[in-house]
């Protein structure tokens, strides 16, 4: 006797094996957060929202969904450039990447249209050996600077450094509250009217002094983009860094050759300085 679900199996593996060139999905819009942790790493969320066209490609959209969750499954059934991570392996690691399709959603049955999210969402390890998103360096005895590397970020670029958006893109940087000194070549679009800034001389640099430590950046090209901040750490912080290496030192120190050798002599001292008392001060 057959079992019943042997044609419901070959018709799902046939039809994904099915060519997909009449599927029909179109990006609708593509949000790019990244929320910086206080040592530099990153924790990247995509949002790529996409247009299904047809009966047929929501059928598909919906068993892939139901099948698959890696991206270049999703890549090759949709047929998007944009199904992609925008932090390039090139010149950043990433780490811990998930994929998951969200459900259909708003569709409208006149037009034979439906909507449907696509989340990304991985981590990029701080920055070591000049790689990562963000590039950390220590510019004074307790400040840290924090710089974009433009060059990890996978969408197209100018000879002239400009960043060129898909339309539709928007890219928002999420910073820790301690951030100050807050550097950008192109305004946010959502800073607050009349923001602050304070003028620095010596680098001939406007820097942000609002209140907001979420911006987000839209439209087309962002022309030569940079930005960068500093964090400044409490000055106990570098009294207990200081204490603490001491500490390591030390121990480093004592279990080494020199070590033993000094604590022979400190023993030596010791035994001599109490016989002297024990014995000397008898004679006496």
């Amino acid at each position: 006797m057959k079992s019943p679900l042997l044609p419901a199996t070959f018709a799902l593996a046939l039809f994904l094996l099915l060519p997909f060139s009449s599927a029909d999905f179109s990006m609708k819009s593509l949000s790019v957060l990244a929320n910086v942790n206080m040592d530099g790493s990153v924790n990247v969320e995509e949002r790529l929202e996409i247009v299904i066209d047809r009966q047929s490609s929501r059928e598909l959209y919906e068993v892939t969904r139901s099948a698959y969750s890696d991206l270049a499954t999703w890549k090759n059934r949709t047929a998007l450039s944009e199904v992609r991570h925008h932090v390039t392996r090139a010149n950043a690691e990433i780490e811990n990447l998930r994929v998951t399709p969200q459900a259909v959603e708003r569709c409208n049955s006149f037009m034979g249209i439906c909507h449907a999210t696509i989340v990304m969402d991985y981590s990029v390890p701080a920055s070591q050996n000049g790689s990562g998103l963000i590039r950390v360096s220590r510019y004074k005895p307790r400040t840290m600077r924090y710089s974009l590397a433009q060059d990890a970020l996978s969408f197209e670029q100018t000879k002239n450094g400009d960043l060129l958006l898909p339309a539709g893109t928007t890219i928002t940087i999420a910073l820790p509250p301690q951030a100050k000194k807050i550097y950008f070549s192109a305004p946010p679009q959502n800073l607050e009217q009349g923001a602050t800034y304070r003028y620095d001389s010596q680098t001939n640099l406007r820097y942000y002094a609002g209140p907001i430590r979420s911006f987000t950046w839209g439209g087309d090209t962002l022309p030569k983009f940079e930005f960068s901040y500093e964090i400044e750490s409490p000055l106990e912080d570098e009294v207990l860094e200081f204490f603490t290496s001491a500490e390591k030192n030390l121990v480093g120190f004592m279990l080494g050759p020199e070590g033993a050798a000094a604590l022979f002599i400190i023993a030596a001292a010791a035994s001599s300085v109490y016989y002297f008392n024990r014995h000397g001060g008898k004679q006496r």
